[in-house]
């Protein structure tokens, strides 16, 4: 999202951007995996110990600091970071600064209010400072009744952000002359003199005022970068210090940060309204995302991403978008070979009782553009001792991600959702080993596959069933290809509506499952719907785009039982066939006493005409408190290429064994349901093949 400030007299603009997913650099032993540090410490600059302040920690104990903003003096409560510290406004270009000594047109004024030495009695100061392409300008009030010309003058820190961390500071001392005695100064740390600057003084009643212009070019790191900078100014007197914050040259991240105009809009329609002005950013780069030589800021505040610079965006607005979860890493790289750098964010984010993680790409193309994702892919995938991850290598054009070893999940266990809204991460046991992704000019396109059974040496043994003798499993089967995947959608709210109005489902019930996803053969996508225990079709390119199908999943008691629907082109038509994965309950016959037992189930349905229909259904596992019968169920190619088989074998028992399971051993073939093979049931595999119209038995 895009703004600008309206404060300032520009209109205000929102570009409401596509949702982000997030990421880093890598995962598992290439990025860090499950012990990637905190995003505050991974980030030296926005950590409170950083190269170029190595003692701040200490500095902040002893001086009342509690934010990394800076701020706070004496103990007490560190000051809000707002628009009424010192702070970098803009000049008017209408309203060009006049060095004459007068500031009756100068913005607010900064008050020192801290006392470094002695006691403050009569002596004040207030402050402001502008800027525009050229030259940095400081307008000033002293209050002194004992100044003394080159000796007590008004000392201006500033401390600019470096690409690699740290800062860069500068110590400038301003010292008014005396009219008809002496001639006033800017110098370096009370020394040589500033090259081009230049300082006009105009006597009060008990002190002065004075005007003063800096060429940026007398700074060399403020002139690439005008944000992110913190500051401090000082009266400094024979016996009196006043300040308008705590830290100096030797302490930069103790200083109050010193916003430009961009960031003055941040705290004004961020910040402020959010309540961050005393947070720190949890991590803050500087880069040149434009290419225009000028570096712009990218922070995070809590989940989120921010951008701002004073040549991007017309220099007064930024940019910023909600994570929708909790930062793991940023950095800045030329990942596309474009000459500049582009974004990397890596975010973490809870799904259901796990956590996923995202890494993604955003590249700025213009100074007037919000950046774009040209690259997302999920990367890792938790749920508490369990763990999936992919290794990303990324050079400059081109990324390559790859499959790492899964710890405590395999292909039978795993029963996660399949993210649709980035490419989802890639399984150790489907069919793609490694991917490449290239730069084309707009976003990294998939250049290249390299799939399972590339990888496997000729004559290496494939994975078997235990007790099993049958069709053999692939160690890797190739996964079946997703239609043109995306999350969500509103393809049409009125049918939604309809559907809603026609089978008593109220507006505030939500999809469980929301898909849009080619399944009818026109290009455009239908949406696809999970709600209660109706699968919902409906979409531009179905019946016209004025009508909607469902079909009710009755198989199922409550949809609660209902666990998870994905898409996934099986029949090889080129069109997504719907997979349903949910719990059912069963009552045995075996024995004089009934007994119950918790039953996962699979079902795919398939458009046939305009009407869904279940072309498919087995049995993957069964449960009786702490005894479980798990099957094992794959899809693998079939013979001819174009579509998938489904490859039943039976799994591992816990628990139960053949004298004591009370269920017999049904026959492949001969219900409505596909039955759960036994490990002593002495069926040691069945193949299902698509015939046009339904998965059937092998011979």
């Amino acid at each position: 999202m895009r703004r600008s400030s309206p404060s300032r007299g520009v209109g205000l603009v929102a570009l409401v951007t596509g949702s982000f997913a997030l990421a880093g650099l890598a995962a598992s032993a290439g990025c860090g995996g499950a012990g990637t540090p905190d995003a505050r410490e991974a980030n030296s600059a926005s950590s409170s110990e950083n190269a170029s302040d190595p003692g701040f920690r200490e500095y902040a104990a002893t001086h009342g600091i509690d934010t990394l903003n800076g701020g706070g003096s004496g103990g007490g409560p560190a000051p809000e970071v707002s628009a009424d510290g010192l702070r970098l406004e803009h000049v008017d270009a209408s309203k060009p600064v006049k060095l004459d000594g007068v500031i009756t047109e100068w913005p607010a004024m900064a008050k020192a209010e801290t006392v470094v030495k002695g006691t403050a009695g009569k002596t004040t100061l207030s402050i402001a400072l502008m800027y525009d392409e050229a030259k940095i300008y400081v307008g000033a009030e002293v209050t002194d009744p004992s100044f003394v010309a080159g000796r007590d003058h008004v000392s201006l820190v500033l401390a600019v952000p470096q690409p690699g961390g740290g800062y860069a500071s500068y110590d400038l001392g301003l010292y008014a002359g005396k009219p008809g005695e002496s001639e006033g100064s800017v110098r370096y740390g009370g020394r040589a003199s500033v090259p081009g600057a230049k300082i006009v003084e105009a006597p009060t009643g008990s002190g002065y005022d004075f005007e003063a212009s800096i060429p940026w070019s007398a700074l060399p790191e403020a002139r690439l970068t005008r944000v992110g900078i913190h500051g401090v100014a000082r009266y400094e007197s024979a016996d009196t210090v006043v300040a308008t914050g705590p830290g100096d040259a030797r302490h930069p991240a103790a200083m109050t940060w010193v916003p430009s105009e961009p960031e003055l809009s941040m705290i004004e329609q961020l910040l402020a309204p959010k309540g961050l002005t005393k947070v720190a950013p949890v991590a803050e780069i500087v880069a040149d995302l434009t290419g225009d030589g000028v570096r712009e800021r990218i922070a995070v505040y809590e989940h989120y991403l921010t951008i701002c610079g004073t040549s991007y965006l017309d220099g007064t607005g930024f940019f910023y978008r909600d994570l929708g979860g909790e930062l793991v890493k940023l950095d800045v790289r030329d990942v596309t070979g474009r000459g500049r750098e582009d974004v990397i964010v890596r975010r973490r984010a809870s799904v259901g009782d796990g956590t996923r993680e995202y890494l993604e790409v955003l590249s700025v193309f213009g100074p007037k553009e919000e950046p774009k994702v040209t690259f997302a892919h999920e990367i890792a995938v938790r749920q508490s001792d369990h763990q999936i991850d992919n290794s990303v290598r990324m050079a400059k054009g081109e990324i390559d991600v790859a499959v790492e070893p899964p710890t405590h999940w395999d292909a039978m266990t795993y029963n996660e959702p399949i993210a649709t809204d980035v490419e989802p991460i890639l399984l150790p046991w489907g069919g793609i080993r490694s991917q490449t992704w290239r730069w084309d000019g707009s976003h990294f396109a998939k250049a290249k596959i390299v799939t399972q059974k590339e990888q496997i040496p000729p004559g290496a043994p494939m994975a078997h069933a235990a007790g099993t003798d049958g069709d053999s499993f692939p160690a890797h089967p190739p996964e079946p290809p997703t239609p043109k995947v995306t999350h969500g959608g509103d393809v049409s709210g009125e049918l939604l509506a309809t559907y809603r109005n026609d089978r008593g489902v109220a507006p505030n019930v939500a999809p469980k499952v929301d898909l849009a996803v080619q399944v009818a053969g026109d290009e455009r996508p239908e949406r696809v719907l999970l709600i209660g225990r109706d699968i919902v079709i409906f979409g531009p390119g179905f019946k016209g785009g004025s009508a909607y199908a469902y079909t009710t999943l009755g198989q199922f008691a409550d949809a609660n039982d209902i666990k998870d629907m994905s898409a996934r082109d099986l029949t090889g038509d080129g069109d997504a066939d719907i997979i349903v994965r949910g719990e059912r309950r069963l009552t045995s016959a075996k024995g004089t006493k009934p007994a119950t037992a918790d039953s996962d189930v699979m079902f795919v349905y398939t458009l046939q005409g305009e009407t869904l229909t279940r072309v498919f259904g087995i049995e993957t596992e069964r449960e009786q408190g702490n005894k479980r019968v798990q099957g094992m169920v794959q899809f693998v190619p079939s013979s001819d290429g174009k579509s998938f088989d489904i490859l039943a074998a039976p799994g591992r028992a816990s628990g139960w064994t053949k004298r004591t399971y009370p269920w017999a051993q049904e026959e492949p073939g001969s219900g409505d349901i596909e039955p759960l093979l036994l490990p002593w049931g002495g069926v040691p595999s069945v193949r299902y093949s698509w015939n046009g119209s339904q998965f059937v038995k092998g011979d």
